[in-house]
């Protein structure tokens, strides 16, 4: 593909990336993580910045957005910040969505409609699968690494899937071929799950199971939207310990920053081992906050329903919020890894009393809940199961809300410190 000449002058384009902030959480501090390693010039940027035109009056060299919600993310933006985004794009800018960023470019759920694909319906793809995948790069082509072997292992963590494309576009950077290492659907771990066996899983689970149904699908995208061009994503090719990933990743930085190709085979995403941060805020109230998540994965641990599946993510059985868990203690064990600025510290003060309390609460209810769930894994199935899993039910609504479980105690607590994260974030990932 031969890219496009931009709009935007050349020093615009040697500028910043923008990160966008809102709606990431977990996602917006691994991919942080990964670029402010890299020592990539950053600014973490919000829905309203964008709105309010910045993208217009300071034109970055491309515009990375997380994981996370698609629709969140699409309403946080709100009308003008997503006609802001497209203008960006007419005008030479370039969209790098992951995951959830690259749901948000899609035209569906009030999206941005960079790319003319939509999501796949829900009954026809795979769902909730995770781990590596083993996908075919497009060879050659611009956006993919020279050395790029023929199959490659990618990692997924819970994506959609786009549809094929009709008609010309829309180039495919990766397919999925089949399952790689440590491929999970739900929560079972596939490779250990006979090939014979899996229709009476999917009787149990009443979802897909059969990994042939990702085969030859689209991975990656890529397109062109007036002089601009967007990079589409559902693998996570920040994550921790995927050379191959963060290979591609780093191929396509030197692409946007000029940089020479080479450069890109010695980044690798930096390890994050959540429970062994190297703590530099040492803030009595943050390391209670701490504390409570780690006594709460201690005993989820205990009763089977959770595992640390890598250093960095948390595993769970199905039905057990261990996401909401892997985020809190993200968010705080990456506000203890920095050093407090004025206003990290001034916002620690004024919320630090609020969030202890939420955090004692939450602790206590969630435990509570936790045991509850190991009991009725093992109760019969006559009526007090029922009433039982109808007080769950309701205490996991209290914890962490309606689906997709952004609400409760878990969506105060995940905003507040969300914006504690970004304030102490946001001046180490500037080129300054």
């Amino acid at each position: 593909m031969e890219m496009k000449t931009q709009s935007h002058s050349d020093s615009e384009r040697q500028g910043p990336v923008y990160l966008l902030w809102d709606e990431s959480q977990f996602w917006g501090i691994l991919l942080w993580r990964c670029l402010a390693a890299w020592h990539v010039p950053l600014r973490l940027v919000r829905a309203a910045d964008i709105a309010r035109g910045l993208l217009r009056e300071s034109p970055p060299a491309a515009l990375f957005v997380p994981g996370g919600w698609a629709r969140l993310k699409a309403h946080a933006l709100g009308p003008e910040g997503r006609r802001a985004v497209n203008e960006y794009l007419h005008a030479g800018g370039t969209y790098l969505g992951i995951c959830g960023g690259a749901g948000l470019a899609l035209p569906d759920n009030g999206g941005l409609a960079l790319c003319p694909l939509c999501r796949k319906p829900v009954d026809d793809r795979l769902p909730n699968f995770s781990g590596y995948v083993t996908a075919a790069p497009l060879r050659p082509h611009a956006l993919v690494p020279g050395d790029c072997p023929p199959l490659i292992h990618l990692p997924v963590w819970w994506p959609s899937q786009f549809t094929a494309p009709q008609g010309p576009g829309v180039e495919i950077l990766a397919s999925y071929v089949q399952p790689g290492p440590d491929f999970w659907v739900s929560d079972l771990p596939l490779e250990q799950i006979a090939v014979e066996e899996r229709a009476s899983c999917e009787q149990l689970y009443g979802i897909n199971l059969d990994p042939e149904l990702i085969r030859g699908e689209p991975c990656v995208v890529s397109g062109t939207l007036g002089q601009g061009r967007y990079i589409l994503t559902y693998a996570h090719l920040e994550s921790p310990a995927s050379p191959m990933a963060n290979s591609w990743l780093g191929h396509i930085l030197s692409l946007l920053s000029g940089q020479p190709f080479g450069l890109s085979n010695s980044l690798t995403a930096p390890d994050w081992d959540l429970a062994g941060t190297n703590v530099v805020w040492d803030e009595p109230g943050l390391t209670a906050l701490a504390e409570d998540l780690e006594s709460i994965i201690r005993l989820g641990t205990r009763h089977f329903l959770l595992f640390w599946r890598y250093p960095w993510l948390l595993g769970w059985r199905r039905g057990i919020p261990g996401f909401v868990l892997t985020t809190l203690y993200a968010q705080v064990q990456t506000i203890r890894s920095l050093k407090p600025n004025p206003r990290a510290q001034a916002y620690w003060n004024q919320a630090a009393d609020e969030l202890r309390h939420q955090m004692r609460l939450f602790r206590k209810k969630m435990e509570f809940y936790l045991v509850g769930e190991r009991l009725a894994m093992h109760t019969s199935t006559y009526s007090p199961q029922l009433n039982s899993r109808i007080r769950l039910h309701e205490q996991r609504k209290e914890l962490i809300g309606r689906f997709p479980g952004h609400g409760g105690l878990f969506g105060s607590m995940a905003a507040s410190l969300d914006e504690l994260v970004w304030l102490a974030a946001e001046p180490a990932g500037h080129d300054s």
